[in-house]
């Protein structure tokens, strides 16, 4: 049976003793940092190897971990050593967003959740040679790969992400430029070029953002108001009425909000003429900043 190494926050002594045991109990080898570093040892070089010599990762995820900067060097390190990793979740977090593409089980109940890991570690084969190192192999910041599963997890999350998904595919086709960024509150960002005094630059045109209590898409009209024809307020008052008629009543914006950033919940678009009007919106924004 492979060797187990065990990701987790020394906060979560209880939870990792209790995995750890039943572990061994399966007749799994286990590396574990409290057990497993030598007094005077190099602690970093002792991790590392740990990490080289297993066949899988286990990572403990809480609150505490999910907050531990050595927890998410571990895994990353495993990632780049393409070292399976199962996540065995233990209070109620986010995943991050560099996990979220990978197995995970749930040990909030920990009976059902332990069988679950002992299923995702058996069909884990060791490997015979050693796994070459690939570098940059998964990212923390928000990718395509990631953002949506990530978003799957929030409020509505699986409205969010549909609705998140037809905006990205849709910018894809119609804006110049479509990027990804944000640390804390993932996102996107669909841009098109703006051409003046004959050079360009790309101007945002909507984003939508991850929030962690409403996932929302928002357009910048504060940004707006440095492009013509933007800079006069009746234009930017102009795109705030559009967007207050897909609003409910009581949703609406008030008038200040054309020098703001107006954020539109994701889930107010998921009835379809509500959204294809949201993309008329974007898509006339986009084509008066292109016109010279």
């Amino acid at each position: 049976m492979p060797d187990i190494f065990i990701s987790h926050s020394n906060e979560d002594s209880q939870a990792t003793d209790f995995i750890v045991a039943a572990l061994r109990r399966a007749g799994y080898g286990v590396w574990v940092d409290f057990e497993n570093i030598r007094g005077g040892a190099e602690w970093l070089c002792e991790i590392e190897a740990g990490i080289e010599r297993c066949e899988a990762v286990v990572l403990i995820l809480s609150a505490a971990s999910r907050q531990s900067r050595w927890v998410e060097r571990e895994c990353l390190y495993a990632y780049q050593l393409q070292k399976p990793i199962v996540t065995a979740l233990i209070a109620d977090v986010l995943i991050p967003l560099h996990l979220v593409n990978i197995q995970f089980c749930d040990l909030r109940e920990r009976r059902s959740g332990l069988a679950k890991l002992l299923e995702a570690l058996a069909r884990i084969q060791p490997e015979g040679e050693p796994r070459e190192f690939v570098p940059a192999a998964v990212s923390r910041l928000p990718l395509e790969a990631n953002f949506f599963p990530y978003l799957q997890q929030l409020p509505s999350g699986d409205v969010a992400a549909q609705v998140a998904r037809d905006l990205f595919h849709w910018a894809r086709q119609s804006a110049d430029d479509l990027v990804f960024g944000g640390a804390v509150n993932p996102g996107f960002h669909s841009r098109v070029n703006r051409d003046s005094n004959g050079k360009s630059k790309l101007v945002t045109v909507f984003s939508v953002w991850a929030y962690r209590r409403r996932p929302s898409a928002q357009i910048p009209l504060d940004l707006l108001a440095a492009h013509a024809p933007f800079a006069r307020r009746a234009a930017r008052r102009d795109i705030l009425r559009q967007l207050n008629q897909l609003l409910p009543r009581e949703s609406r914006f008030p008038a200040a909000s054309c020098d703001r950033r107006p954020t539109f919940p994701l889930l107010h678009l998921s009835d379809a003429g509500r959204l294809e009007g949201f993309k008329q919106i974007a898509q006339d924004i986009a084509e008066r900043l292109r016109q010279p």
